[in-house]
């Protein structure tokens, strides 16, 4: 986890070094200028954690259990439970965010891609095992969506 010197700014500094920060990334017009200021300015630990958070609040969203959040992302209940109550107090953020995932998911047709591209990620598991039934069960949920959108 990323810490912060235990060497106090002052808040006036601190505000005006984050007000540099927020002009800067709203200057920012494209995915390529985001990448790179992204890349130089976060580890990639840094990176997906922060993508990793942003995919727990589109499962939850979804309504996906803790159980299988933790599965497919292989993050701690904590940190769903953190974000769980993040969404539940009323982060825009986060909900800015899936909304626009959603939306976006909505528009382009391309159905689940999130758990599609995680669901490839799970190991094969022996049949009747949790892992197994998990997968299976996320597997025939993407299945019937992508079905139902056919139809739609």
């Amino acid at each position: 986890m990323p810490r912060i010197s235990n060497r106090y700014l002052h808040k006036d500094i601190e505000q005006y070094l984050c007000d540099i920060l927020w002009d800067y990334l709203a200057a920012l017009n494209n995915r390529e200028s985001v990448r790179e200021f992204v890349d130089s300015i976060l580890s990639s630990t840094e990176q997906i954690m922060i993508a990793k958070r942003l995919a727990i609040a589109v499962l939850i969203s979804r309504g996906y259990t803790f159980e299988i959040i933790d599965d497919k992302l292989k993050v701690s209940k904590a940190t769903i439970a953190g974000v769980h109550h993040q969404l539940q107090s009323g982060a825009v953020g986060y909900k800015k965010a899936v909304e626009h995932i959603e939306k976006k998911r909505d528009s382009a047709q391309k159905g689940d891609s999130i758990e599609e591209f995680l669901l490839k990620l799970i190991p094969p598991a022996a049949p009747g095992s949790n892992r197994f039934l998990v997968k299976s069960s996320v597997g025939k949920t993407l299945y019937r969506n992508r079905k139902r959108r056919e139809v739609i």
